[in-house]
């Protein structure tokens, strides 16, 4: 994809034949990953998300440790208990589980939110930055190193024109 829309724009500088139409559009690329690797906000995010993660794995161990002492208080008496009292017990003993089956799930969920929340602010603070040097610098467009489109000069919104010719 990248290369194709490297050499589709180089066939149209080529084939414009024109100097002024190349010196209108100047673009550029960049590595996102390479850079978020090096800003200290990215590693400041992986250490809140770490310390995160640590506190509901805390909180995991602590279900876990009832889960188990209750499990093994039941085996330890189950011969003397009553069938209400086994019944009880073992009520007791799945409710357990199935908050450990609630909390995990939603400890997933909430991990990614957190993550997505964390890099938003990093994604958002490369937006800026890279509009900043775009403008600083006259690029006309700036791409991630993998095609993703980060910045564009203002331009024509041709969508209703597509439309006209695409949905009838």
């Amino acid at each position: 994809m990248k290369r194709t829309f490297q050499v589709l724009v180089l066939a149209v500088l080529c084939l414009s034949g024109t100097d002024t139409f190349a010196q209108k559009i100047k673009l550029g690329h960049f590595n996102s990953n390479e850079i978020m690797q090096k800003m200290p906000e990215a590693k400041q995010a992986e250490t809140q998300l770490q310390e995160y993660i640590a506190d509901l794995q805390a909180e995991m161990e602590l279900m876990t440790q009832e889960y188990t002492r209750l499990n093994e208080e039941y085996e330890a008496k189950k011969d003397q208990l009553t069938d209400l009292l086994k019944q009880n017990k073992v009520q007791e003993i799945q409710s357990v589980a199935a908050r450990m089956q609630n909390f995990e799930r939603q400890s997933q969920v909430s991990v990614q939110e957190k993550q997505v929340e964390l890099m938003n602010v990093i994604v958002e603070k490369i937006k800026a930055a890279v509009a900043e040097v775009a403008a600083e610098n006259g690029y006309t467009y700036i791409f991630e190193s993998n095609g993703i489109l980060w910045y564009a000069a203002e331009s024509d919104d041709i969508t209703s024109l597509l439309e006209k010719k695409l949905i009838k």
